[in-house]
């Protein structure tokens, strides 16, 4: 049975049954020995709140301290991903190519910087950094950056032709702790099928995977993977060929040994397109705060589920009642939600008040 540590009240309401007792008298409401009862008191509460937090560190939990997550994740090998640079492609017309260290800028001020580039007829094809890391930094196919400073024989515009992706932020702990327990119920098999989900998420910015057995037949496997960080959570071409050459072979993070997928496998990734659940929604009492907790209850259900599943409304409709606050709420969906094999549910447009 859990045992129940007792409140500074307690052990003072105790602390006095034991003085009098062993003194033989009724103690003044004030004195020395009250003061004294008091002082000891709080000092061994103070002991039963550090037992108590000793204990949430043993084993990590959401109520650990960060470090401890951290610091236990790093000794069982799961390292946490750091914030990391955004790559790309960008083309320029010309017939010379651009000097390393060349720098170049995106409309809004984001800056990038040539690492190397080639001609390809008419064209300079050059490979690209951002200048910091983070999320914000990756660009999608089509967009323009223009030189800094002009380059001879070279367009002062070019165009991202292969997205410059990548960037993203320091892992959140409470994502570390996920991946942490998931190493500890999965332990690293060589190849089997969760060895496949715990190197995608071991990429930067990875936040969900999937990975499945025999996806067309003996000897391979599907695997799938989003950047709930990014505004458009669905791999570029740049992020899946990147992907593709991590699983093939990497160093794993915390042993630096070379790792990936056994000989005679052939993996296959499944390019995932989004399902949103647009549907209107009456809540008692509608407020912004009561609105923006039952996106987040909804989101957070929506979330748990894998590419191909089943939206169940029961599920859906539970996730929306168990928000704090909430008295009442009419939903406009009806029935369950099905999915192909390549689509992943997102929560899409609410109408708020049109249920």
């Amino acid at each position: 049975m859990p045992y129940n540590v007792p409140t500074l009240k307690t052990i003072i309401e105790q602390g006095l049954i034991d003085v009098q007792s062993s003194l033989d008298t009724v103690l003044p409401k004030f004195g020395i020995e009250q003061a004294l009862n008091s002082a000891v008191s709080g000092s061994v509460r103070d002991l039963y709140d550090y037992q108590s937090w000793i204990v949430r560190q043993i084993i990590p939990t959401s109520e650990s301290d960060d470090q401890t997550i951290i610091d236990t994740a790093q000794s069982e090998g799961v390292v946490r991903k750091l914030a990391t640079y955004a790559s790309g492609t960008v083309t320029f017309s010309g017939t010379n190519t651009i000097p390393e260290d060349t720098q170049m800028t995106h409309s809004d001020g984001r800056v990038y910087t040539v690492t190397s580039s080639s001609l390809n007829g008419s064209s300079v094809l050059a490979v690209v950094q951002s200048e910091d890391t983070g999320v914000s930094y990756n660009v999608p196919e089509g967009e323009a950056l223009t030189l800094v400073s002009t380059v001879p024989g070279v367009s002062p515009q070019g165009s991202v032709t292969a997205a410059i992706s990548g960037g993203a932020e320091i892992e959140n702990v409470s994502e570390l702790l996920e991946r942490l327990l998931f190493r500890k119920r999965n332990p690293p098999m060589g190849g089997a099928v969760a060895d496949y989900v715990a190197w995608c998420r071991e990429v930067s910015g990875v936040t969900r995977a999937w990975a499945y057995d025999a996806y067309q037949g003996g000897s391979t496997v599907g695997y799938a993977f989003v950047f709930d960080g990014r505004p458009d959570i669905i791999p570029t071409s740049t992020d899946a060929t990147a992907m593709d050459a991590y699983i093939f072979r990497h160093q794993d993070p915390a042993t630096g040994s070379y790792v990936g997928r056994p000989a005679g496998i052939e993996v296959i990734y499944i390019g995932l397109t989004l399902k949103p659940l647009s549907t209107a929604l009456n809540i008692v009492p509608d407020t912004t705060e009561l609105r923006s907790s039952v996106s987040k209850a909804m989101s957070n259900y929506i979330a748990s589920l894998s590419p191909g599943s089943t939206l169940l409304l029961s599920s859906l409709r539970t996730a929306i009642g168990a928000v704090t606050g909430l008295t009442d709420y009419t939903l406009a969906l009806t029935t369950n939600v099905t999915a192909v094999a390549n689509e992943l549910h997102s929560l899409g447009v609410i109408s708020w008040g049109n249920a």
